[in-house]
């Protein structure tokens, strides 16, 4: 079924259809779906009139009288639930419009604790069915184009894994041993392909599949010989999309460019990564290509039996938001020796098995030479008698100027680089001497004061020290968990002290940009101000917008006064003591129920109450001020970033070995069916906890 079919789909669920319908609910409520409080069960007929509600409560009487008498047929006619709205029904009935709209349903339909079951993973197919049905059905304009897409996709998904266990089941004679359909196999075998390729998420707005895809048996049984293409994309960050697409290039087995074009990213471009890329914004004057019409080009280049190529595909596709197979990545047709988790560089890999130098005029990132050498290893691959075994690290060395540098990343943007400075610190708990004054310069994009605290995104830098040797000390001074990264470089997840200030705001968040929020966040921001969502009619974006904006700023106006209304409220309490006595009655209990207080009593015992609650809280307040005299120590925020050596042992660009390899022992000492004996160790092995306590890191 391809694209534009799944928008006719029947919306109908059935059992199997409980990951779609987990996925389709969550979505709904993300974009604040209206339905009714009643369970769409039945299917009543479209009568109008005062009896409508009547006739709907018969039908679902009998319809229960009859699956007590036969239970198997009952199920056999609820194994399918499909669409059947009540326009006569739903004027009768609550509308709910929030992002609790999910919550307040199941509370409205549900008993026992599946009431307060809040993750739709956890429900029945049935109950999800119904809530779906229910959103729909009140609100088909926005609900039912995305139940179509998510059904759509479901019975895709199934089709696909049916061709692929089909393609599991190939005879052993039949399956080819080299070629391209060799190497689809490969990658297909890979750890990480399910959770790469077989979990694109095409059935979100934006993506595109390729008209038909089928497996390589399908191909092979149909005489049509692959057709590998190599693909490369250039990608910015903007306000949007972290990996938007700016750049890509197709290539073909003789050499053709079969597309090269520049793309119009969505939003406000705020990095385009010149220093990879080459691009600079003159270069977008005058493009108006945009991702489908790419999409659409892509759509009719490939065929079933099109083999895309890449090193590292799934960026591109993701880029791309492109979903085809059957694909080739040769970053997984390739690895290093005892570095498990290490992806080979594409220079390196042509460098050593094709001879070929790329960028050897120093030149920035070429996307089509990258989509060639890609295909053209991948064709090297295939001509092969025997898959190539894993490579030896190579011995480049990095450069003694970058020795002196100290790697820090998953830094939130915003992070002030005296905050990284002070990770350095003997204050902040480095072992041995002070090191922050070593430390000369801190280099990086996205740093405060000039870009805003943003908890959402993260950036990286690099701390340069005076000598080699300055900064080997300064890392093994830091605390933390010690590791290596892929490549086997030594490195450290250390507790980063930031300033209070700052974290306060990050934490809060700065004013996040509510024009940007969806409808269902800005109904629930609102709620939990206490102020109300609706006003009659549904409130428009553009007025909910304007009553957050307000209410934000009456937070930050009383955040400023906090400390004159509360001397202001203390002067008041203590004038108020006075003439407790010449209250009222009601008077005085309201004031002793707003304490907390008894309410119960003659006039005497309520003034003396009171009276006696105003002179405890004058002692409290004359506490307070005698304490606000000493310093309150403040309590410092911190935040774990990673901190990683430039460089591996002597110096080397990759290690040679990771600590995370299963198998270091040669096979030498080890004889093969020989079992060993292993022998207990002395002192039982510290629990985790402790072993982290050791390194100054506490969970």
């Amino acid at each position: 079924m391809g694209q534009k079919r799944e928008l006719t789909v029947e919306v109908a669920f059935t059992e199997a259809d409980g990951a779609c319908l987990a996925r389709l609910v969550k979505d709904l409520v993300k974009l604040g779906a209206k339905t009714d409080k009643v369970r769409a069960r039945a299917r009543p007929r479209h009568i109008n009139g005062p009896f409508a509600l009547m006739h709907f409560t018969r039908r679902t009487h009998r319809r229960d009288r009859v699956a007590r008498r036969d239970p198997a047929n009952a199920r056999a006619r609820a194994s399918t639930r499909a669409l059947t709205p009540a326009p006569s029904l739903s004027k009768r009935v609550t509308r709910l419009d929030s992002q609790g709209e999910f919550k307040e349903w199941l509370k409205a339909t549900q008993k026992g604790p599946r009431r307060t079951w809040h993750d739709p993973a956890r429900h029945d197919w049935r109950t999800l069915s119904d809530f779906a049905l229910a959103a729909v059905a009140k609100d088909a304009k926005l609900a039912e184009p995305l139940a179509r897409r998510h059904l759509g996709w479901s019975r895709w998904v199934a089709r696909r894994d049916a061709w692929r266990a089909w393609q599991k089941d190939q005879p052993r004679g039949e399956v080819p041993t080299k070629g391209p359909w060799s190497l689809v196999a490969r990658t297909e075998r890979h750890p990480g392909f399910s959770e790469s390729y077989a979990s694109l998420p095409s059935h979100l707005p934006g993506w595109a599949r390729s008209a038909k895809q089928r497996p390589p048996r399908w191909c092979q049984g149909n005489g049509l010989e692959p057709i590998m293409l190599g693909v490369d994309c250039e990608m910015c960050e903007t306000d949007v999309d972290k990996r938007a697409l700016v750049g890509v290039s197709v290539v073909d087995t003789k050499g053709g460019v079969l597309l090269k074009t520049l793309v119009k990213p969505p939003g406000t471009i705020l990095d385009l990564k010149t220093d990879i890329t080459g691009l600079r914004m003159k270069d977008f004057k005058g493009v108006k290509t945009s991702l489908a019409d790419v999409q659409e080009k892509l759509r009719r280049i490939v065929t079933p039996n099109t083999v895309l190529v890449g090193h590292g595909l799934v960026h591109d596709l993701r880029a791309l938001r492109f979903d085809h197979a059957p694909v080739i990545d040769t970053a997984m047709l390739f690895s290093y020796k005892n570095l498990p988790r290490s992806t080979p560089g594409l220079a390196d890999l042509c460098k050593r098995l094709l001879s070929s130098e790329m960028r050897a005029n120093g030149g920035t990132h070429d996307s089509v030479e990258d989509a060639r050498m890609a295909l053209e290893l991948a064709q090297w691959e295939c001509a092969q008698a025997k898959p190539t075994a894993p490579l030896d690290p190579p011995e480049d060395k990095v450069d003694a100027r970058d020795l002196c540098k100290l790697f820090v990343h998953r830094v939130l943007r915003g992070t002030l680089a005296s905050d990284i400075e002070g990770m350095f610190a003997k204050a902040n708990g480095t072992i041995g001497v002070e090191h922050a004054c070593d430390v000369e310069a801190v280099h990086g994009k996205f740093l405060g004061p000039e870009t805003p605290p943003d908890a959402s995104r993260t950036t990286s830098c690099y701390v340069e020290f005076a000598s080699v040797e300055t900064c080997n000390a300064a890392f093994k001074s830091l605390r933390g968990a010690a590791g290596t990264d892929a490549l086997g470089r030594p490195q450290k997840a250390v507790k980063m002290v930031v300033d209070d200030a700052r974290a306060k705001k990050t934490a809060r968040g700065h004013k996040p940009d509510v024009a940007k929020m969806t409808v269902a966040a800005l109904r629930e921001a609102l709620q939990k101000r206490g102020l109300s969502a609706q006003a009659g009619a549904a409130l428009k974006k553009p007025a909910l917008v304007a009553r957050l904006e307000a209410a934000m700023a009456e937070d930050d106006s009383d955040s400023d006064s906090d400390s004159d209304s509360d001397s202001d409220s203390d002067s008041d309490s203590s004038e108020a003591s006075e003439a407790f006595s010449k209250l009222t009655v009601p008077k005085l209990r309201e004031a002793l129920e707003a304490r907390g207080l008894d309410t119960s009593g003659l006039k005497a015992a309520l003034v003396a109450r009171l009276e006696g609650a105003a002179k405890k809280a004058a002692t409290k307040r004359k506490e307070k001020e005698t304490d606000g005299s000493a310093p309150r120590k403040a309590i410092a925020a911190s935040r774990v970033v990673m901190v990683r050596k430039m460089a591996a042992h002597g110096g080397r660009a990759i290690g040679t070995a990771d600590k995370t390899a299963s198998d270091n022992v040669s096979g030498a000492k080890r004889k093969a069916g020989a079992a060993e004996e292993k022998k207990p160790r002395r002192n039982p092995r510290p629990s985790r906890r402790a072993r982290l306590a050791a390194k100054g890191v506490y969970e």
